[in-house]
């Protein structure tokens, strides 16, 4: 039944509860004279009539009640109903044709679930297991797998003379011909230009030709670029530099994943972040 017929009915019940109650009402405070007009002289022999008058006042008297029961409960209905309705109306369709939101809220979810006390376990894990340049690629590798990332790197500082370089220390999914060194001078690129604001960079949009990630099936570049830098313990310069990239957008919550990585390399190492080439 719609939400409108029980209105209907929950206001007929109503105002029948109403006239009804005043009907009663007002038999009650005329009583006296109704028994005298109906029955006349009260005496043993008028009892039955003056049963019948009880009796049918008990009886308006319960459909009174009746109906104001029937009447809070139908008015109960016909406001969920219209609450209901309204919620549904109220629904955007517009909101699933927004992939990139609906991934966003996806990956927050997934994200949330994954990241936390324990992933930041791992790392610390990694750091008193291991050391030297393997440390740093255990720790990329837990990175990027707690991010489902598809390719990583971390640039490590080396200092020629007054230059600050950014060298390619180790990688993730990351190829790159023996013979070719990547480096980076401070404000060169995006990894320089990290290393010399200090501060993390997020895209959604990667520049086109920037990086590739290659397997068998072919090659292709990713849709979202996370690089963050590490700092001295200090905090006067910037040590190394993350970087990781996905098929999908990173989060703010794996943004703050990954700084919370990068504070914890400051606190407790720096030798495994001097360059080796």
């Amino acid at each position: 039944m719609k939400s409108g017929t029980y209105k209907v009915f929950a206001i007929i019940s109503t105002v029948l509860f109403i006239l009804i109650s005043a009907k009663v009402g007002y038999d009650f405070y005329n009583l006296d004279e109704i028994i005298v007009r109906e029955v006349e002289i009260v005496e043993v022999s008028k009892k039955k009539n003056l049963t019948s008058i009880i009796l049918r006042l008990a009886i308006f008297g319960g459909i009174a009640f009746f109906s104001g029961i029937l009447a809070i409960l139908l008015t109960n209905i016909a406001n969920s109903g219209s609450k209901y309705a309204d919620n549904i109306n109220a629904y955007d369709p517009t909101i699933d044709s927004d992939k990139d939101l609906v991934n966003e809220i996806n990956n927050l979810k997934n994200t949330k679930s994954s990241l936390g006390l324990s992933a930041l376990g791992e790392i610390n894990k990694v750091l008193n297991s291991y050391s030297g340049e393997e440390r740093l690629e255990k720790i990329l590798s837990v990175i990027c797998k707690n991010l489902d990332a598809c390719q990583g790197a971390i640039y490590a500082l080396k200092k020629e003379g007054r230059k600050n370089l950014y060298v390619f220390q180790t990688g993730y999914a990351y190829y790159i011909p023996e013979s070719q060194i990547m480096q980076y001078e401070l404000g060169e690129g995006l990894i320089g230009q990290v290393a010399k604001d200090g501060t993390a960079m997020l895209l959604k949009s990667v520049p086109e030709g920037y990086m590739q990630v290659i397997s068998g099936l072919g090659q292709a570049s990713p849709k979202s670029l996370l690089i963050v830098p590490i700092h001295s313990k200090d905090g006067n310069e910037i040590i190394g530099v993350f970087e990781v990239a996905s098929f999908v957008n990173f989060t703010e919550l794996q943004k703050n994943y990954v700084q919370e990585v990068s504070a914890l390399l400051s606190e407790k190492i720096t030798d495994s972040l001097v360059a080796t080439v």
